[in-house]
């Protein structure tokens, strides 16, 4: 398939998705051409394997054996590091973002809160921390503030502890932590005490005001 065009890469991912479609979460994750198979007892993983092999073959698409890896008990995936543990942020992109210059321009700094908002899952509050730095995007010129500082480093910090993730378990139940401030609202999905992913969200205006007659009513 031409990547060139505007719609070929939807266009390969629907393709996979139909294809593994009844796998898809049960042992097997699909991003483009990145497939990740997982199991835990390697006989039943041997099994899998063959089953999206098959599946590819089926479908005339073929792999590349340079850029395979089999029975790993540690992988990189889109820049997560998988393994029986959970999943962490591989510990190359910390290292990006701990050298990342102070942002001059709109366009560094918008490259900056890409990178770290990839990894927002593994912050607690990362979009009340975050909220200085996000709101220069809007404005129409560049000025560096200590506000601006003090968020650029706190968000490095942030992104230098980071946890490890537990894997999602359908089987078990969820909980869910939230939290709500003057700033803004959070909140963290867990499992059996661990957590699985964070999400938080900066509030301003209409938004900000009800949070604070929610918090008085509750």
């Amino acid at each position: 398939m031409p990547f060139g065009l505007s719609n070929a890469p939807a266009t390969f991912q629907n393709l996979m998705n139909e294809i593994f479609r009844p796998f898809l979460r049960k042992f097997i994750l699909v991003f483009f051409d990145d497939i990740l198979v997982y199991n835990t007892p390697l006989q039943e993983h041997a099994r899998h394997l063959s089953v999206v092999l098959q599946c590819l073959q089926q479908n005339q698409l073929y792999v590349k054996l340079t850029k395979c890896s089999f029975a790993q008990s540690s992988v990189d995936y889109l820049g997560h590091i998988v393994s029986a543990t959970g999943v962490a942020v591989n510990p190359k992109k910390v290292q990006c973002v701990l050298k990342w210059p102070k942002p001059t321009t709109i366009k560094t700094l918008r490259g900056f809160l890409g990178l770290t908002g990839y990894y927002r899952k593994f912050v607690a509050g990362y979009g009340k921390i975050a909220a200085p730095l996000t709101d220069m995007l809007k404005q129409d010129s560049f000025t560096w503030s200590p506000i601006a500082e003090a968020a650029f480093d706190e968000l490095r910090q942030a992104m230098a502890s980071t946890p490890v993730l537990a894997l999602l378990n359908y089987t078990k139940p969820f909980s869910i932590e939230c939290d709500s401030s003057g700033r803004g609202i959070g909140a963290v999905l867990m499992q059996e005490g661990c957590p699985l992913a964070y999400i938080s969200k900066a509030l301003s205006g209409k938004k900000l005001s009800h949070v604070h007659i929610r918090q008085r009513n509750a």
